[in-house]
């Protein structure tokens, strides 16, 4: 074959392979504290729900086997990162790093810690990934992680390092246990961060901080904007008025969206919704009908609790009253046993899509 083909053909090899790679289909990865060890990872379709299940029929068991275990100590969900393809399990540790799984590539890896004696920092940690980065901020040190190095190469001696880089600009506080909320500003660049009452945002190409008064956003943990020219309008009058004329973002006022499909249970929930290209997921840890009764006789709170994972899809529009309602409605549910006796400080459970 002629050089000038050759180089055609592998041209079009690798657009393919680029556009295979681009449109690789994604799913929903739940990380429970179900092993006696640690943690386990699940992998799960939502494709696969079937929009006549029942939200009151019995709970399936979780996807068998679990992609992915790390040993770790119960109690610290938080300390879990999804960046890029990888999924961090960045727990407090006496090792000189933390291991990294691909969700792709079905490999593990180990990064660095950000900077020395961070494995062993008990602060709950805000991650934040903005424009390619994986920001990390943990009481007053703020530090960000580029995209992971591309595989070792046999020819050289020098490989890249995944590694961290210290942002030149600390945070304007100095503790991240009081953070309430975050945001990414339609920009692309911009973090809102809300803390003990006021907010705040970072720039990431100025790598400089700004301060938009008392004011809090009106949510708790991570902020999605709507997809497809849908704006989720976030509950709040004078913040959501400060925001928009402090930053432009008008995409926080559109209506209201209450999604709430589970009665309530009898014990205590969390819940936490995630948001595809194409639909809306709403996960809900909830307490098995038999939770009282063991509430009852460990009064103490020191039993393993046993929860029904909850996940529904559904898709927004508009009707003809022009309020914006669910459709294409699915739902699956998981039972799980927690695999340790301490008393569960928050229910809500930890996953991404990926």
């Amino acid at each position: 074959m002629p050089n000038k083909q050759l180089q055609c053909a592998l041209e079009t090899c690798c657009h393919r392979a680029a556009k295979r790679f681009k449109t690789e289909k994604r799913h929903l990865y739940l990380i429970l504290d179900d092993w006696e060890r640690g943690y386990s990872v699940y992998k799960v379709d939502v494709d696969t729900f079937d929009s006549s299940s029942d939200a009151g029929a019995a709970p399936d068991p979780l996807p068998e086997p679990p992609v992915v275990r790390f040993e770790a100590r119960h109690g610290g969900s938080w300390y879990f990162a999804a960046h890029g393809t990888k999924i961090l399990a960045m727990h407090p540790s006496g090792c000189r790093a933390f291991p990294a799984f691909d969700v792709q590539t079905t490999a593990l890896t180990v990064c660095p810690w950000p900077r020395r004696g961070g494995n062993k920092v008990l602060l709950k940690p805000l991650f934040a990934s903005v424009a390619g980065s994986l920001y990390l901020l943990r009481g007053g040190h703020f530090d960000a992680l580029g995209a992971a190095p591309p595989p070792p190469d046999s020819t050289s001696r020098d490989d890249a390092a995944w590694r961290w880089i210290r942002v030149p600009s600390p945070p304007p506080f100095d503790d991240s246990n009081r953070i309430s909320s975050f945001a990414l500003h339609r920009d692309g660049r911009t973090l809102f961060i809300s803390q003990d009452r006021s907010t705040l945002s970072f720039d990431t190409e100025r790598q400089e901080w700004d301060d938009h008064g008392n004011w809090s956003m009106p949510f708790r943990g991570e902020g999605h904007k709507g997809r497809r020219g849908i704006p989720l309008r976030l509950r709040c009058r004078a913040g959501r008025r400060r925001l928009q004329e402090a930053s432009g973002m008008e995409a926080w006022q559109g209506p209201v969206v209450r999604c709430r499909f589970q009665e309530a249970p009898r014990g205590r929930a969390g819940v936490r919704d995630y948001v595809s290209d194409t639909k809306y997921c709403l996960i809900e840890s909830l307490a098995r009908d038999d939770e009282e009764d063991l509430r009852r006789l460990h009064e103490d709170g020191y039993y393993p609790h046993r929860r029904v994972i909850c996940v529904t899809t559904f898709g927004l529009k508009y009707d003809k009253h022009g309020e914006l309602t669910t459709t294409q409605r699915k739902v699956r549910s998981y039972e799980m046993t927690d695999a340790h006796q301490l008393p569960e400080r928050s229910w809500k459970p930890v996953a991404f899509w990926m």
